[in-house]
Order: C-alpha cells, then structure tokens, then sequence
C-alpha cells in the first residue's frame, strides 16, 4: 500500500500546513500538567476538551471507513470511492476531526502562536481539500458529482 502521493497543492505548502496543524497538538502534551489559576481558563480548558474528544471520534471513524485507502496526499493506484458511514454526512471528515484537534489546541492554550499556526493550517488544509475535490471529479466522474451535490464539503 502506498503511505503517501502526489500533493494537492506546492508540496512547500502542503507540508508546511499539515506541520503546523500537527505542532498545535503538542500543546496537549507539553501543558497537561499546566495548573490552572481562574474560572475562564477552566471554561476554555473543558471546551477544548470538547472539541479534543469530538476530532479524535471524528478522526477514528473516518480511519476505519476510509481502511486502507488513508494516505497522505493524492493515490496514483486505483482506488475505490467511498462514501458510506461519516462519509454520508461529510466529505470530509478525517479533515474535519484534524480541525477540531488544531481549534482545541487553540482554545486551550490561547497562545498567539499557536493560534496563527493553526489558522495557517486550517487556511491550507482548505486548498488540499479543493485540490483533492478536483482529483475526485476527475477519477469518479458524475458519482462524484452526485456525491457532492449531496454531501456538504465539511458539515
């Protein structure tokens, strides 16, 4: 099985994005052991808990749905269409979940840093997305299409 394809987008960018989204995360495991002082860094913390256990759910189900198609960036062997499970309520649901793990990260941490590295991969993430949209319509033709006159592009 091929582990990662042809890039979507400048290979700069695409890695770039997908580096800065992964580097947000580490704020979970560099200050799980943060103490927190006031009642709205406890808010901010429990909502990015929220958000931390939404994008893993999401993340776990598109894994399984997905199978052995996961790969970072675009196939060159042929692949299979898959829309079933999450996939009949996002075309984009691993995407979704890695977005949810970055919003969290942002939210519980509230660092400036962060937060632009985030945005900066959430921006990216968006034309990976396009640029995978495209592949699709190319490879599945009208079931594609079809698909995405039903299925909204994130939620």
């Amino acid at each position: 099985m091929e582990v990662a394809g042809k890039t979507t987008i400048n290979p700069i960018l695409f890695y770039t994005g997908k580096t800065a989204g992964y580097l947000t995360w580490m704020v979970w495991w560099r200050t799980t052991r943060v103490i927190v002082g006031n009642n709205q860094m406890r808010y901010n913390h429990q909502i990015a808990r929220v958000f931390l256990a939404a994008g893993l759910i999401f993340i776990i189900i598109s894994l399984i749905n997905l199978g052995k198609s996961v790969r970072l960036g675009l196939p060159s062997d042929q692949t299979t269409f898959k829309s079933h499970g999450i996939y009949k309520i996002s075309r984009n649901p691993m995407y979704v979940g890695l977005h949810l793990l970055t919003l969290s990260s942002m939210i519980f941490s509230l660092n400036w840093i962060i937060i632009l590295m985030g945005v900066y991969s959430f921006v990216i993430y968006h034309f990976i997305i396009i640029g995978e949209e495209n592949f699709l319509r190319n490879r599945f033709g009208e079931a594609y299409l079809d698909y995405q006159s039903k299925v909204r592009r994130y939620l």
